[in-house]
């Protein structure tokens, strides 16, 4: 098949879980597939063009006028696909909004089939925007399939559809599908040292007040990998704790490797957001023990007490108990962390390119 991938932005660079993902999508489809890849240009000193790992990146300026930015990219994004020759068979588009969008236009426009992947759960839940009410929907019932990352994640955005757009949920649901994330499965390595890590964004949204509060009341230093807008606070509020933080900003893939070796649990306690966290993946593939809160794809990826913990939401002292129960528990992290690794096998990237590859290849034919 000839793939043109929409994103809004594409690594190199301090992304978050949909940018990795759809890279190393890109990768893997490459080995069997013509990939083009359709992102934005930002920062504006990357390259315009350019060729990686066999697939081709085509990199497209950024308007900076917010109330105008999203007419320009929608706009940019058709003309490129439309200048794409071939022409592709299909378009695969992370997140609705506004690679989604622009997906669907272009491709009514021009006769390409369209497939659009949820990669949060803030995308489906339509009671928190009026954006997402009006656009999701409508996005959703012009793909030819729709893709979320859990069955949590498919019946959360059934049950937003039967309130908000019931009218839509019929064609919708018959082209739902679920395909996880992928995954590389290193060697497990048991052990690991005393430090907690986060990984995340800086953002509200990520809880990392939360877990800050929570290493300090549990006296454990701690590690945070991310940027973001909440840096210096974050930095402030740990230093105002007495807290061993160390901030290690973007963390690039071998460094991040090393670092949940180093580490003696990881913690995701996001407030919302997530679809099917890599940073919880990547931790249970290397057999760590994971703590989190039970946001949507988390749920299924962790069974409380069996394949981690789970916390309840905006509860450092929760947290701060589960993290003493693991530092001081070894069995009980050794415990946790066979069996998530356990669970996590089944995102193997051989196991799940198959899945992608079938609900491609039926959108195309159908």
């Amino acid at each position: 098949m000839n793939l043109a991938l929409l994103i809004g932005h594409f690594p190199p660079g301090p992304f978050g879980g949909a940018e990795l993902q759809a890279e190393g999508w890109a990768r893997r489809l490459a080995d069997r597939h013509r990939i083009t890849v359709i992102t934005r240009r930002d920062p504006p000193d990357q390259p315009p063009r350019e060729t990686r790992e066999g697939y081709q990146v085509i990199r497209l300026p950024v308007s900076r006028l917010p109330v105008w930015r999203t007419a320009a990219d929608v706009a940019a994004i058709g003309r490129a696909v439309g200048a794409l020759a071939p022409r592709p068979d299909l378009l695969l588009c992370f997140q609705t909004f506004v690679s989604g969008l622009a997906g669907v236009r272009a491709g009514r426009r021009l006769g390409i089939p369209v497939v659009v992947w949820i990669r949060g759960e803030t995308e489906y839940q339509l009671d928190r925007s009026r954006t997402h009410r009006w656009i999701g929907p409508r996005v959703w019932e012009e793909a030819a399939a729709v893709l979320v990352q859990s069955p949590q994640n498919q019946v959360e955005l059934i049950q937003q559809l039967e309130r908000f757009a019931p009218a839509r949920l019929g064609k919708v649901r018959r082209r739902l599908h679920v395909v996880p994330n992928g995954l590389d499965l290193p060697a497990a390595s048991p052990g690991g040292g005393k430090r907690v890590l986060t990984v995340g964004r800086l953002i509200p949204e990520k809880g990392m007040d939360v877990v800050i509060d929570a290493a300090a009341e549990a006296k454990l230093p701690l590690t945070v990998v991310g940027e973001g807008p909440e840096r210096g606070a974050l930095e402030a509020r740990a230093r105002t704790a007495g807290l061993d933080c160390q901030f290690e900003g973007y963390a690039s893939r071998e460094r991040l490797d090393a670092l949940y070796r180093e580490a003696s649990c990881v913690v995701l306690a996001a407030r919302r957001g997530e679809g099917l966290p890599n940073v919880l993946l990547e931790a249970m593939a290397r057999s760590r023990a994971v703590i989190a809160t039970p946001c949507a794809g988390v749920r299924d990826l962790v069974t409380d007490g069996v394949t981690g913990l789970l916390v309840a939401f905006d509860q450092p002292g929760e947290l701060a108990a589960a993290l003493a129960r693991v530092a001081r528990g070894r069995e009980l992290a050794e415990r946790l962390g066979q069996e998530a690794r356990r669970a996590v096998e089944r995102f193997g990237w051989p196991r799940v390119l198959p899945d992608l590859e079938q609900v491609l290849a039926q959108s195309v034919e159908a």
